[in-house]
């Protein structure tokens, strides 16, 4: 009785809404609700959509961003392009060693995130990879779990007999089919002539090397050339013109419940639109832990790089009876915890922020994949339905590279080596320049690293090549980068002011591997270029063209060409990594911030290490456990 009485109690103190989406800050201040989520992007929504289903809690989402629902340019997923910006903030990096340019990364601000903005494609990095996560300190963070979690977000939808016709392939048994996230080819399904010469010239110039096409990049071994499918829902028929829509994380796991098929489920779920959170409100420490009992928010700025003195209006308060789940980002979640006084010391006295609890790896082994672009006009005089992508994805083929693909043999086996060889002096290096705290534990990621691209039976993608080709059939790229660069950054505040966006410095091909890796692998991609069936598709390069860097160019011309040229790939990982606390990471195995009882952090910035995928289904699959890991600790 006494316990029935409790809990009475308690929920007469907690605002119990339907699930709503709101853009009135002042419409949800000083309620209680029993987790505050900041972020409503990949894993933000995914998080307070499945602790919805408990009727235990309440939940408010706090998003920076819009809600654009019914916006062409998100939903159509062949305006990538306009949406990423139209809908992002935009992060400059500090000058670049490698070149001195100062590069932009987008990232998403708007409801559904990143998801809302992304390229959608639906990749799954190696089994070693993920079991690495559990090698680097964090139980139960494995293969198996991740896979678990990773099909329970998913709606597969195995390709039909027309899909299959124009070559599209998977192993179904690797897919979940009852989750919110449809993952699909597109239907209609256009330029499939060119993805498929691409994937031929992939196989034909890389003979040597034996790589394979494999039917699905989601098995854990993604080493080979394959068709991408993509996180969409497909058209009703191939005849269904501009059927195929984007599948975010708001399509997926919210607006179902706030005016779609599932009305009137999930009435505990609050989104708070267009709000700025601006930092933890910290209640009384136990036990020697911080607590955190609530989250402070203002109005959104409306430009997306604000000036540093932007000024916030009025400032209000949430209260958070459970806990604080930061959901922000690689790049928004250091952000956010620096400026509620969780950090290096010395970074937060440098913004004026008091010290809450000392952590100095927060904001550092941030890591992003430099990429390369080789551009090409296309020959005028082919069919243009053989390279159009009208409502589709324009990357529709990809090949993921060995470190023999990459380098031939020889050359793999001694940079492999090398890699191996030089683990401790290369973290020591990055360690003194600021990316990482431990020399212990970035020696562990390093050296895991190096075993994986070395792994005989499943060897790690050390390069990804994928082909795109534009809406309007006018150019086709191919897009090269170093899955697994060995360079480790940061990011910080600069200020206390919350609307200032941080510092970041990913180090964009600082460590010599990086650069070589890269110069070989964009040389490669002419060769491929220059490979029939695709080269007939092609009238010429122009980029890098041949007068930058010509036929018989020196490898020294193809690195002046990458240093010049290389732009974030924005697959931005680790910046508060899960992880031992001595060896640099800041989350423990539920993802609990260290020096804090009830601050978690859920998103692709726990992910220690790079891993030979696109992100997003990994992301979800992280946001798909931490909720389950919530549920049973409550």
């Amino acid at each position: 009785m006494l316990t029935k009485i409790l809990l009475a109690l308690l929920s007469s103190s907690i605002a119990v809404r339907g699930l709503a989406i709101t853009s009135d800050p002042a419409s949800v201040a000083g309620e209680t609700y029993t987790h505050v989520i900041v972020g409503g992007g990949t894993a933000g929504l995914t998080v307070a959509s499945r602790l919805a289903e408990d009727p235990r809690f309440h939940i408010l989402v706090i998003e920076t961003g819009p809600d654009e629902q019914n916006n062409t340019i998100i939903n159509d997923p062949d305006q990538v392009t306009a949406a990423a910006t139209t809908f992002s903030y935009f992060f400059a990096t500090t000058p670049q060693d490698v070149n001195g340019k100062s590069l932009i990364i987008p990232q998403g601000r708007v409801l559904g995130g990143s998801s809302s903005i992304n390229g959608m494609q639906w990749t799954r990095g190696t089994t070693g990879q993920y079991n690495t996560f559990e090698q680097l300190g964090s139980a139960g963070w494995n293969a198996q779990s991740l896979f678990k979690y990773m099909k329970k977000s998913e709606h597969f939808n195995v390709p039909n007999a027309y899909q299959a016709s124009l070559g599209a392939t998977s192993a179904p048994a690797v897919h979940g089919t009852s989750g919110p996230v449809s993952v699909s080819y597109p239907q209609p399904y256009l330029g499939t002539v060119s993805f498929g010469s691409y994937i031929s010239s992939l196989l034909k110039f890389f003979k040597s090397t034996r790589l394979s096409q494999i039917p699905d990049a989601c098995t854990g071994s993604p080493h080979g050339a394959v068709r991408f499918f993509y996180s969409l829902i497909p058209g009703a028929s191939k005849d269904d013109s501009g059927g195929n829509r984007r599948c975010s994380s708001a399509v997926a796991y919210v607006y179902p419940y706030a005016n779609g098929a599932h009305a009137g489920q999930k009435s505990s779920l609050t989104v708070l639109v267009g709000a700025l959170a601006t930092g933890v409100v910290w209640g009384n420490a136990s036990q020697g832990l911080q607590v955190a009992s609530g989250v402070s928010y203002a109005a959104a700025p409306a430009s997306p790089a604000p000036p540093a003195n932007t000024t916030l209006g009025t400032i209000y308060q949430v209260k958070a009876s459970k806990e604080v789940i930061v959901c922000a980002g690689a790049l928004g979640s250091p952000h956010f915890l620096e400026l509620s006084g969780i950090g290096d010391p010395k970074v937060l006295a440098a913004a004026s922020v008091p010290v809450k609890v000392s952590l100095p790896q927060v904001g550092t082994n941030l890591q992003d994949q430099p990429l390369i672009t080789n551009i090409y006009t296309i020959n005028p005089a082919n069919p243009p339905a053989w390279t159009n992508v009208t409502n589709e994805v324009t990357e529709g083929a990809v090949g993921f590279l060995s470190l023999t693909d990459a380098l031939g043999a020889q050359n793999a086996h001694t940079a492999g080596q090398q890699l191996l060889a030089t683990v401790r002096q290369r973290a020591q290096a990055i360690v003194q320049k600021g990316g990482h705290t431990s020399v212990a534990g970035l020696s562990k990621q390093l050296q895991a690293q190096a075993e994986s691209m070395l792994d005989p039976n499943n060897p790690a993608p050390v390069t990804e090549m994928s082909f795109a080709t534009d809406a309007g059939g006018q150019s086709a790229a191919l897009q090269v980068w170093n899955l697994l660069p060995q360079s480790r950054g940061t990011v910080h505040i600069s200020s206390n002011n919350p609307a200032a966006l941080s510092s970041v410095n990913p180090m964009y091909l600082t460590e010599p591997f990086d650069i070589f890796l890269s110069a070989n692998a964009t040389k490669a991609a002419r060769g491929v270029m220059n490979t029939p069936p695709v080269s007939q598709l092609l009238l010429n390069e122009t980029s890098p063209g041949y007068v930058v860097v010509p036929a018989n160019a020196t490898d020294a011309q193809w690195q002046a060409f990458i240093k010049a040229d290389v732009t974030p790939t924005i697959h931005p990982v680790g910046s508060v990594a899960m992880g031992a606390k001595d060896e640099g990471g800041c989350v423990d195995s539920n993802l609990v911030v260290y020096g804090t009882k009830n601050v978690r952090v859920a998103d692709s910035s726990v992910i220690p290490i790079e891993i030979s995928a696109h992100l997003s289904g990994t992301v979800y699959g992280i946001a798909e456990k931490v909720a389950d890991i919530i549920k049973a600790s409550s």
